[in-house]
């Protein structure tokens, strides 16, 4: 599984815009009125804007070369606030055989940097750059139906990571280990890792492997559907 392409939900565009183009560079592929696109190595993230009324938290990793990951991390505090948890700025994930790190941007969305050891290239270079990002690595859907969304991804082979039990009060893995991409299924409420804020259904489109569309609207409802 890949995840080819995510649209998620923005209060402010302009903001949102500087940061990702401006703050950390990436690349700007498209803009209109309502929207911008930046490129994420091989993925790509599509930005909305939406009334501000309406509430919502995303949480998203991007995958990064296995041999880069403290070259990242310098690179990432030279341009933003890195995330702290119990006075560390780093996680190694057994699970995964990788290393993580985490920062906000404009609006308080949780991201991720992660290096996995196993799976992740390596790359012939001492320096990182933002342009070293490989694609998305993971992408959350916060929802408070766990065991309906996990048996409707069941239904198109996206399966839990590793025959892992489905967790109502965690976040339950979707995809194979070796696919180097996840959807990451977890219940309202629950404290994002490496921050204070809380998970929000909120409204987002997921395209994976070119043709499969994944949907949650603001109302919480979710749809899978082939393109």
């Amino acid at each position: 599984m890949k995840i080819t392409k995510m649209k998620l939900y923005v209060h402010d565009l302009h903001k949102m815009k500087d940061f990702y183009c401006n703050t950390l560079g990436f690349e700007l592929l498209k803009e209109a009125e309502h929207f911008f696109e930046i490129a994420a190595g091989e993925s790509m993230i599509h930005f909305e804007g939406m009334d501000c009324r309406i509430p919502k938290q995303y949480h998203f990793a991007l995958n990064i070369p296995s041999n880069l990951f403290q070259h990242a991390k310098k690179w990432l505090q030279e341009h933003v606030e890195i995330l702290y948890l119990h006075e560390q700025d780093e996680v190694y994930f057994k699970t995964l055989d990788a290393y993580s790190c985490y920062f906000y941007d404009s609006e308080d969305n949780v991201i991720e940097f992660i290096a996995r050891q196993g799976i992740n290239p390596s790359v012939d270079t001492g320096a990182f750059s933002v342009k070293h990002v490989l694609n998305i690595a993971e992408i959350n859907l916060t929802t408070d139906a766990i065991h309906t969304v996990v048996d409707r991804l069941k239904q198109y082979g996206i399966k839990p990571l590793k025959g892992e039990e489905i967790r109502t009060d965690a976040l339950t893995f979707m995809g194979k280990y070796e696919d180097d991409a996840h959807l990451l299924i977890g219940p309202s409420e629950r404290i994002w890792y490496f921050s204070t804020k809380k998970a929000i259904v909120s409204p987002i489109d997921i395209v994976v492997d070119d043709h499969l569309q994944l949907s949650i609207s603001a109302k919480g409802n979710f749809t899978i559907s082939q393109l």
